[in-house]
């Protein structure tokens, strides 16, 4: 199955460390020495493949305004269709169109943008409700950018209406429930910070990219916007910028400029809300969801090796049998070892093994394994693969319970001369390891908790109230 929008947008912005959107806005009128003279048609694929080429190694994201292409009839549609075939297949590209409709007519765009544009989501209008959307989340893996608090000057005057609660804030809550989890996104423009820092308080911690246009030309104030709009794990919002980089005499460094700056601001929040030196990768219910679908996620009345008994059991090894959710996961590990100083990953026998694999192939870095059992013939080694004694080692494992596991393969490893301060886990069982991890010196990054799974699984209707308080129950004497 082909990722989702989600799913696409979390791998791009992690593996790039990158929240910056690209907007494509071709405007031959006001920039003609940016364009070709001669075809429109292929003067708009020209100019939009060369900014493509330039900065696809900075964007997690491409934002084309179909507006820029449509006033130019048929030759601008089919511009604006293989410019959007032009985008690299694991970055997405999300159509700005603010459509508003219902029925037939909202079908009939959702079409247009996905089946014969190719886009992965699109920004609407929900000035019609809740059917104006739901045709475009028909499309499986589809997502839709709901305007919520735009960026132009007026917008306050209908936006922030309402004797009791505002408008926008209605839309804010009511829209972030018009889909599955990773469905909706909202359109909140860096020029109201305050706007920011309301819709992200009103989500209550529901996982929700938001896109915050102004910053550039249009003179939204960057740091602001990240302080307002950011979420709890330092990601889940889009900058997009046009003219500030498109039109550059460099594109490329322009990009560069933004993508760093945005990179730096973001390090400035997570050390002014006190967040752990690398803050867990962003909850993205498509990697629960997947998780779930997998079997890597199952509820009932498991018997542990512990000899405990659990409503819930996770069993991570069926990773290896989906690419597109080990691919996912990989994303998920590589945005929490980015941060980290290390030399090689070291993968945990056996579970970890395939994950690790794919977490090297992710970053492009070496990867050692702790054997569990030293052969008795060969060479020997307690510790396979290329690495040299004083080298720093990331631990990596499928998840942690109490710790013990991790702990004897940090062993091993300081024991070959290796040093190891740093272990990436996928899920936190919230039952002690992180605190025995802590006591014995070492940081433990976790991408999910049990916690936030079953608020997830639950949200999205796949397990009931009972199921989530059984585990809730089960893992509430536990640390956490």
């Amino acid at each position: 199955m082909p990722l989702s929008f989600a799913e696409k947008l979390a791998q791009a912005a992690a593996a790039r460390g990158s929240l910056l959107c690209v907007g494509l806005d071709p405007d031959p009128a006001n920039f003609p020495g940016h364009f070709a003279a001669g075809d429109v048609g292929q003067a708009l694929l020209s100019w939009g493949r060369r900014l493509i080429d330039q900065t696809a190694d900075l964007a997690c994201c491409y934002k084309p305004n179909s507006a820029f292409y449509e006033q130019f009839g048929a030759a601008g549609w089919e511009a604006l269709r293989q410019t959007i075939a032009a985008v690299p297949p694991d970055i997405p590209v999300l159509l700005d169109a603010k459509r508003g409709d219902i029925g037939s007519t909202a079908a009939a765009y959702a079409r247009a943008a996905f089946d014969e544009l190719g886009a992965d989501a699109i920004t609407l209008s929900p000035y019609l409700g809740r059917d104006s959307v739901a045709p475009f989340l028909a499309h499986p893996g589809k997502a839709a950018f709901v305007l919520c608090y735009t960026s132009n000057p007026s917008a306050a005057a209908i936006q922030e209406s309402g004797a009791g609660q505002k408008l926008f804030e209605q839309v804010a809550q009511q829209a972030v429930g018009w889909g599955e989890p990773g469905q909706i996104g909202l359109v909140v423009g860096a020029t109201q910070p305050h706007a920011l820092a309301r819709v992200r308080a009103l989500l209550a911690g529901r996982p929700c990219w938001i896109l915050a246009p102004g910053v550039g030309a249009q003179g939204g104030d960057l740091a602001a916007a990240l302080a307002a709009g950011l979420d709890a794990y330092g990601s889940g919002l889009l900058i997009p910028v046009s003219r500030h980089v498109i039109y550059a005499d460099d594109p490329r460094a322009a990009a560069r400029a933004l993508r760093d700056a945005i990179e730096s601001g973001r390090a400035g929040e997570r050390e002014r809300a006190s967040l752990a030196p690398s803050p867990p990768h962003p909850l993205t219910p498509s990697l629960i969801l997947a998780l779930h679908d997998a079997g890597c996620v199952q509820f009932g009345q498991f018997t542990l090796a512990s000899g405990v008994q659990s409503p819930i059991y996770l069993d991570l090894r069926r990773m290896a049998s989906h690419p597109a959710l080990l691919r996912l996961a990989a994303a998920a590990y590589a945005e929490l070892l980015r941060p980290l100083r290390f030399d090689c990953l070291a993968a945990v026998p056996y579970a970890a093994l395939t994950i690790g694999t794919a977490i090297a192939l992710e970053m492009d870095r070496p990867l050692i394994y702790p054997r569990k059992e030293v052969k008795a013939y060969g060479t020997g080694r307690a510790v396979e693969g290329d690495f040299q004694p004083g080298q720093r080692a990331a631990v990596i494992e499928d998840l942690v319970t109490s710790g013990g596991s991790v702990l004897t393969a940090i062993q091993t490893l300081e024991a070959a001369g290796l040093a190891v301060s740093d272990v990436a886990v996928l899920i936190d069982r919230q039952q002690g390891g992180p605190q025995n991890l802590a006591a014995a010196g070492y940081r433990l990054h976790a991408a999910l908790t049990m916690t936030q799974i079953v608020a997830v699984l639950e949200a999205a209707g796949r397990i009931d109230a009972s199921q989530a308080a059984a585990v809730r129950s089960y893992l509430s004497p536990s640390p956490s």
